[in-house]
């Protein structure tokens, strides 16, 4: 009669260590989703700050393949490939993100540009998140901007 009990006993404590694992996994599983999410936001937003820094300074160095065309240069051209296949997403238009700017950061147009002014460049990425409590919060878009003076 006494090995009955024990038995008993034993299945009800193992049921019950199943149960209290199906309540704690679910909030545990949602924080190391949330995290990992972040970490992505993360990545993507440092990405972008370091695209457009290596843009803008191989822009500064090789200009234009022809004048007056920032970003046109083939250095420049591979730079924004090997960006964009870093970064999922990443957005830069070179006729429009990629500009000559003076020390007041007023733009100066591009066949003016000579050395001692700057080259602006900005670049964006979507970012959206897929975990639920993170995804609360919206779909963002990480920009970037980055200037250089040209040598």
């Amino acid at each position: 009669m006494s090995i009955r009990p024990a038995t008993d006993r034993r299945r009800r404590q193992r049921g019950q260590a199943v149960v209290e694992f199906a309540v704690a996994i679910v909030p545990f599983m949602v924080l190391l989703m949330s995290v990992l999410d972040i970490g992505r936001g993360i990545y993507v937003m440092n990405g972008t700050a370091q695209a457009a820094r290596e843009i803008a300074r191989v822009t500064s160095v090789h200009m234009y393949a022809t004048c007056c065309d920032l970003g046109s240069s083939a250095n420049a051209q591979d730079v924004i490939a090997v960006q964009r296949s870093l970064i999922p997403g990443l957005e830069i238009d070179a006729s429009s993100d990629i500009v000559c700017v003076d020390a007041s950061d007023a733009v100066i147009p591009d066949n003016t540009c000579r050395p001692g002014d700057f080259v602006r460049v900005h670049v964006s990425a979507p970012f959206s998140p897929i975990t639920p409590l993170v995804s609360a919060f919206g779909d963002h878009t990480l920009e970037s901007f980055s200037r250089i003076r040209i040598p």
